[in-house]
């Protein structure tokens, strides 16, 4: 057996390492207490600067958050267009979907609003106030049960539809306005 020699204060920190063969760094640095090793540098395969390292040893940020990756200005892409941009896949991509053609641009100081009923318009009595189309002339109801008196009005109103429509000729199936 061996025995275990201590270290001298030469040997101490950075130098604890020192003349160690495994060859996996190309040297050591003491941070805060602890030691870590340098790596060794990459080939140059691509252009200086574009390397993730920027090509010299100091990392590069390329400041492009999450957000920013997702929601950054894309060229107008659909699916057969030619020469599309080669993206990474994505369920919803622009690159995937059929072409859609422009919204119409409205002339200027025009209006597009249109104060209708619809199909569902009775023409006859647009200008009957509500008092003419409700009052009916029956006493209160003193009835307090809400069953009893949604059936009574539901009834009422649709005697009411019946007989307004047959003689103001509405739609057919149209309730009365």
């Amino acid at each position: 057996m061996a025995a275990v020699q201590k270290r001298t204060t030469a040997e101490a920190g950075v130098n604890y390492l020192k003349g160690s063969k495994v060859g996996s760094t190309t040297g050591y640095l003491c941070v805060g207490g602890t030691i870590v090793g340098l790596p060794h540098g990459r080939r140059a395969t691509t252009p200086r600067g574009t390397t993730p390292r920027g090509g010299h040893g100091t990392p590069r940020f390329n400041g492009l958050s999450e957000s920013g990756s997702q929601f950054r200005e894309m060229p107008y892409c659909y699916a057969s267009m030619d020469r599309k941009p080669l993206t990474p896949y994505a369920m919803h991509s622009h690159r995937s979907r059929l072409a859609v053609d422009d919204a119409p641009v409205p002339y200027k100081n025009a209006s597009t609003i249109e104060f209708n009923g619809g199909i569902h318009t009775c023409h006859k009595k647009r200008f009957m106030t509500t008092n003419s189309l409700a009052f009916t002339g029956e006493p209160c109801d003193p009835r307090s049960n809400p069953g009893i008196v949604s059936e009574s009005v539901k009834f009422q109103a649709s005697s009411a539809a019946a007989v307004s429509c047959d003689k103001v000729s509405c739609p057919k199936g149209a309730p009365p306005a």
